[in-house]
């Protein structure tokens, strides 16, 4: 670069003497902008090292080894984190309404889909602007020194502006793109209201199966403990009848055995409560570190019988659901995009208008400065009609009906998904209910059969086999009882999910 420079400055236009004048001109201007041109070099190189920095990376070398990251590419600040948690507190008893409320508040997927609503009622007022006319208010100055060639010289002026002015533009007629454009946001908005009341439904849904989960793992870990109670009994007695000569060593072995197994039974339905508490807390975005209390098992109302058929509920799924509702705007949003592509085939109506004001001075070599004032003025009316766009708008018409038809495809989709998940949920609701009856019969009867075998072993009428028999049978028992009704609010839930119904069923905390 300096090379180039230097001999340009040491040019000798001796060979060209018409010209030597010019060319000595051209040098001794360029001399005085070598400090100028210095200095954007300079800049130059240091905006390419800050582009080149340690945070600008390449693409991995090859795909048989991992990407490999600069050392220092995080050493400029620490890594953004946009982490949340909900506070809960330790000493309250929170019940499922409280529940879902705090998850309501923190979870991040209900957040964003009322900003993705946020973004379609905005997206509805852009398109209504379109209904005004946008005016303008510009005000400029300009000074400037010009020498224009008048005959076969050159006259040095300077002159100074400064305008205002007020632009108006309005669309008069655009045979109903507006009214279109307006109509497909209009839907999409109501179409991200509904997604976001199924984000909702679908946060309710979780947070009420990780509840009934961890309902169900406690009742499990309570009935594994009574279940160690009993077995540590009954190997005690089998204890004392081998002291006074009435059992055998076998007999207090098995006894021991099944206790050991018991325990066994325990600390696996202490992991499964640990694991379950710690669904529903991450489903609530709190940290599963700390603990908080739930209400109990025992302390919530089980339905005992449906109150709708199963064509009732399918027929309530179809007018509810938030998900299928939505899928209804997209095609209404189709249709008015359709709409929209066919005004493309029609004319255009537009005026524009200014009204300002203007201001100048002036003056011409070897002559006195004037300065004029005067107002201006600029009206127009045109009509633009697009006749040939290389097949655009014959493109985007086809583009807009097959989504359209893809849309409405859609929606029929749902509708049938509806109809199975609801038909399913039906049954599983209606066989939770017989279970339920059945195993409360069934504890009922264990309970009895393993109270009669231990008072005929401690008679010595019935052997320890016998009462282990019917202590295995009563904790299975106490097992399915938990689960039987903890499986009637899971399917009473889940058809209510699979409703809608569950956006207003669910039950109430703090917020109604």
């Amino acid at each position: 670069m300096r090379d180039i420079i230097d001999g340009f400055l040491n040019f000798r236009p001796d060979a060209f003497p018409k010209r030597s004048a010019l060319f000595k001109s051209l040098a001794d201007e360029f001399r005085e902008w070598i400090p100028y041109f210095r200095v954007m070099v300079i800049l130059f190189f240091l905006n390419c090292v800050a582009f080149t920095s340690s945070r600008a990376q390449h693409a991995p070398n090859s795909p048989e080894t991992p990407w490999q990251p600069a050392h220092d590419i995080f050493s400029s600040g620490p890594i953004p984190l946009y982490r949340h948690e909900a506070l809960l507190n330790e000493k309250n008893l929170y019940t499922l309404g409280q529940l879902i409320d705090i998850a309501e508040s923190n979870n991040p997927s209900t957040h964003a889909a009322w900003e993705r609503a946020r973004v379609a009622a905005a997206s509805v007022g852009i398109a209504k602007s379109e209904l005004y006319p946008t005016v303008l208010a510009a005000a400029g100055g300009r000074t400037f020194k010009n020498p224009p060639l008048l005959y076969q010289s050159f006259v040095l002026q300077d002159i100074g502006t400064f305008e205002t002015a007020l632009t108006l533009n309005y669309t008069l007629v655009d045979f109903g793109a507006r009214r279109d454009e307006i109509s497909l946001t209009q839907a999409r908005l109501l179409a991200a209201n509904l997604n976001f009341n199924n984000e909702h439904l679908i946060l309710i849904q979780q947070v009420s199966s990780a509840y009934y989960n961890l309902l169900n793992a406690t009742g499990l870990r309570e009935a594994a403990e009574v279940n160690v109670h009993d077995a540590q009994a009954i190997e005690d007695a089998a204890s004392e009848r081998k002291a006074n000569g009435l059992a055998t060593l076998p007999d207090v072995l098995e006894a021991r055995a099944a206790a050991a197994k018991a325990d066994y039974d325990l600390q696996s339905a202490l992991g499964a409560e640990r694991t379950a508490y710690g669904d529903l807390a991450t489903t609530m975005t709190a940290s599963p570190t700390r603990s908080f209390k739930v209400q109990e098992l025992e302390d919530i109302h089980i339905p005992e019988a449906l109150d709708q058929s199963v064509e009732d509920a399918i027929e309530s799924a179809y007018k509810t659901r938030p998900d299928l509702l939505a899928d209804i705007e997209r095609v209404r949003a189709a249709d008015a995009e359709v709409k929209y592509a066919r005004s493309a085939y029609f004319p255009k109506l537009e005026f524009d208008g200014s009204k300002g004001w203007l201001r100048a001075w002036g003056q011409q070599e070897q002559f006195g400065g004037t300065y004029a004032k005067t107002s201006t003025y600029d009206a127009r009316l045109s009509l633009t009609w697009t006749l040939f766009d290389g097949f655009k708008r014959e493109s985007r018409l086809a583009r807009v009906k097959a989504e359209r038809a893809a849309a409405e495809h859609e929606v029929r989709e749902r509708e049938d998904q509806i109809a199975d998940h609801v038909w399913s949920d039906y049954a599983n609701a209606v066989t939770a209910l017989h279970e339920r009856k059945a195993a409360a019969s069934l504890l009922t009867a264990s309970t009895e059969s393993y109270s009669a075998a231990v008072e005929s072993y401690r008679d010595g009428v019935r052997n320890i086999l016998d009462v282990l028999s019917a202590e295995r049978e009563l904790a299975r028992a106490r097992a399915v009882d938990v689960t039987a009704r903890t499986q009637v609010l899971q399917a009473f839930m889940n058809l209510a999910f699979r409703t809608g119904d569950l956006m207003t069923q669910h039950p109430k905390g703090n917020n109604p």
